[in-house]
């Protein structure tokens, strides 16, 4: 992995990636739901580098069992990606190891992993939506208070948020039950900041979009199995693992879906997208 490029000045094109729930392991046997999700992650590592994006954001589940081993073996896979990456942690992952491995100066502490960057005048805020020894999510107080704290302090900027665990309700009762616990919540301190574009999250390895209260949620496919999104109980798809390509030039974003199967699907336009009702 490469050092940042650097910053652009606003309004100048950056092009980012959203990827998540890559769920490596460690044992090169194993698979999951028969997918090799090493083998998913090394075919779509050129399709990323030949975008040139200026970052990745990671959202979660990058590993599938908690494990050193398995981190290990996710930073030799990511060796030949040509753009810094931002990770985020979700259920399948272990904040302590992925530090002794992607942080090895740093004490492996198991405290939350936030992070707050600007890019081409825009901020993006990466949350820690991992509940140790559970599959939901939650924010704790104290990161609710820290995202209350950076979108204050930085009010003049357009923000996009980050997070793995989907904070709306996706009308699939048991992933849903999965989800965010405490939604309500998070969403309150959002609609106290106007600037906060787009919340992007994963977990639930399918599309999702919706626009709410003014700010657009949207989820990527996994890079791994995907889920159905019609099934009220667990169903593991034939689907194509994919990612997000995001665009922004001059104030406009434009989003699409790049599929390992070559597909490129560009995202409808903002008015295009239904408004979310609750």
């Amino acid at each position: 992995m490469t050092a940042d490029r650097g910053d652009r000045m606003p309004g100048s094109r950056l092009c980012f990636l959203h990827i998540s729930d890559l769920h490596i392991l460690g044992d090169e046997g194993r698979r999951q739901h028969g997918a090799d999700t090493a083998a998913i992650l090394r075919q779509a590592v050129p399709l990323m580098n030949a975008l040139r994006p200026d970052f990745i954001i990671a959202s979660g589940d990058l590993i599938s069992d908690e494990s050193e081993e398995s981190y290990r073996r996710l930073r030799t896979l990511l060796q030949p990606v040509e753009a810094p990456i931002h990770f985020l942690l979700g259920n399948h992952d272990d904040r302590a190891a992925f530090r002794r491995v992607f942080h090895p100066g740093e004490p492996p502490s198991a405290d939350p992993l936030c992070q707050a960057f600007e890019r081409g005048g825009i901020r993006f805020l990466l949350l820690d939506s991992m509940l140790p020894g559970k599959v939901e999510g939650r924010l704790a107080s104290d990161q609710l208070d820290w995202l209350e704290g950076e979108l204050a302090a930085h009010s003049d900027r357009p923000t996009w948020v980050f997070l793995h665990h989907q904070p709306l309700p996706i009308y699939l009762r048991w992933l849903d039950a999965l989800g965010l616990q405490n939604q309500e919540e998070f969403l309150e301190v959002l609609a106290r900041h106007p600037q906060v574009e787009v919340v992007g999250y994963g977990h639930v390895h399918q599309v999702r979009r919706w626009r709410y209260r003014g700010v657009l949620f949207v989820s990527v496919p996994a890079l791994a199995f995907q889920f159905s999104p019609l099934s009220q109980e667990p169903e593991i798809t034939l689907e194509t693992p994919g990612f997000r390509r995001v665009e922004i030039s001059n104030g406009e974003r434009r989003h699409w879906l790049h599929f390992l199967d070559g597909r490129v699907v560009p995202e409808p336009p903002l008015s295009a997208i239904p408004i979310y009702i609750r």
